[in-house]
């Protein structure tokens, strides 16, 4: 989060976090914790004032370090401060001592605006910190690096090629946009998390992760993100003004709902050159520069293949597998794969498309049903599939709540489309969908077209591969029921 001159007084760190102010003695574990996260705070004590900085070696390979900075007589001296480790009271002190007598100290290349000069150092508290911040320290610009995001509680299983792929593609200069598509419960949310995670030393300024989810406004969009910003205005200006020279991953989560702020979004990136946006959305965005990233639910084996295989290799080869037997030990220690319920496990991912979220759910009632019990009742997916963790938000915690948070994003017309698609088991032409849906009297090929194209941006149907010209279309099996 942004934090508003971070101030170090003595043996103890002021600082705002969400509005209210902070305190950490420094030596503890959450004053090495913090400095892991920060990128500059000040330091002040009875005789001098000094800015410090973490930095890197120019050639980026190196770790990260502190260096001071402090200007007299119209130059800006530094000092090594080390790494985060190092920074304990003492050196703390040590560095402003060496800074007052310029002993072995460089001048920095670096351009501040003037420092107050010759005023006293009142003492600093908790109620007196957010008035100081603006009116008595020296006004040396701050550099905030941005990393908020959110930790995970359980580890991301069978993403590691669609991690490097998205990566590779943001690491590209023209491309300023990214956006993963796919259907609800496929996990994009945990695959963008990922990849921002992997690119954040990539970004000067960090990564900000904002979730969509809550917002039911699309004229929310911008305000939003100024408020994570932390700017004192929430206006498109406002965001574009403080991101134009920063170099910055925005990571926006859940976006299909507010689609029709996508146009704000742009503007952002067209003032912003620095800037790359990472969405996930059901639906595309289809704004210039937009480039989709399909997230596809997780490889499985062909049940015809399953008996040339040794039960202790499948996890490794498919991960839908892999998740199923993760997710179950997590409740039962003790359970594996082994002889007996490999087919059953298998079929269950199978009936279930190999969507990560439809998984979890059925690994869920492994407790109370063993594999063929719960293969049984998958008949009935989206009853037996109930509630998952509570944490969830709740258009997650069911399969059914995923399918009819997309399903209530469509119009009138796709969402009569989409119910008649379900009729076709195993996929269809556009053919047959024309016959079979087209309303009598109207321009079913146009109408049929525009609907089809709108399922498909929503990831509600997939088109097959295939080598034919006649593309064939399929709904998967879950999301037909």
């Amino acid at each position: 989060m942004a934090q508003n001159h971070p101030t170090v007084q003595e043996d103890t760190l002021f600082y705002q976090l969400d509005g209210q102010a902070r305190e950490i003695m420094l030596g503890t574990s959450e004053w090495y914790a913090w400095l892991d996260l920060a990128s500059t705070f000040t330091f002040r004590s009875a005789t001098g004032i000094f800015t410090a900085r973490k930095e890197r070696a120019g050639n980026k390979r190196g770790g990260w370090y502190w260096k001071a900075y402090r200007k007299r007589g119209g130059k800006l001296f530094s000092a090594y401060l080390g790494k985060s480790e190092a920074l304990t009271v003492e050196r703390l002190h040590a560095v402003i001592a060496q800074l007052n007598g310029e002993d072995g100290l460089t001048t920095s290349k670096l351009q501040y605006i003037n420092t107050h000069g010759g005023a006293p150092l009142p003492a600093l508290s908790s109620t007196t910190l957010k008035p100081l911040l603006h009116v008595d320290l020296p006004s040396l610009p701050t550099h905030t690096r941005f990393f908020n995001i959110p930790s995970q509680l359980t580890s991301l299983v069978g993403r590691e090629q669609d991690t490097a792929h998205i990566s590779a593609l943001l690491r590209r200069s023209e491309v300023r946009l990214s956006t993963l598509v796919g259907t609800g419960g496929v996990g994009k949310t945990r695959l963008a998390l990922a990849v921002a995670a992997k690119l954040y030393d990539e970004f000067a300024d960090g990564v900000i992760f904002i979730s969509l989810a809550p917002i039911l406004d699309h004229q929310l969009v911008i305000p939003t993100i100024a408020s994570i910003l932390g700017l004192p205005r929430e206006t498109l200006r406002d965001v574009q003004h403080f991101l134009q020279d920063r170099h910055l991953l925005l990571v926006l989560d859940n976006f299909e709902h507010v689609a029709r702020a996508a146009p704000e979004i742009e503007e952002v990136l067209l003032a912003c050159p620095q800037i790359k946006v990472l969405i996930t959305s059901r639906a595309a965005l289809h704004i210039l520069g937009e480039h989709e990233f399909p997230v596809l639910p997780l490889s499985l084996p062909d049940l015809q293949v399953l008996s040339q295989v040794s039960p202790g290799d499948i996890p490794e080869r498919y991960a839908a597998i892999a998740l199923f037997i993760q997710r179950a030990q997590a409740l039962l220690p003790h359970f594996h794969l082994t002889s007996e319920n490999v087919r059953p496990i298998v079929e269950i991912c199978i009936r279930l498309d190999g969507l990560p979220l439809a998984i979890e759910l059925a690994a869920a009632r492994i407790k109370l049903l063993p594999p063929q019990a719960l293969l049984a009742r998958l008949s009935q997916r989206l009853s037996i599939l109930g509630e998952s963790a509570r944490t969830l938000p709740e258009r997650q915690q069911t399969l059914r709540n995923t399918l009819e948070w997309s399903y209530d994003l469509l119009n009138a017309d796709e969402q009569r489309l989409f119910r008649r698609l379900s009729v076709f088991a195993g996929g269809c032409t556009l053919e047959a969908i024309t016959t079979v849906c087209g309303e009598e009297g109207e321009d079913q090929t146009s109408n049929v077209f525009t609907g089809v194209s709108s399922l498909l941006d929503h990831s509600l149907i997939y088109q097959l591969k295939q080598e034919s010209e006649e593309p064939r279309l399929t709904m998967l099996e879950t999301v037909r029921e």
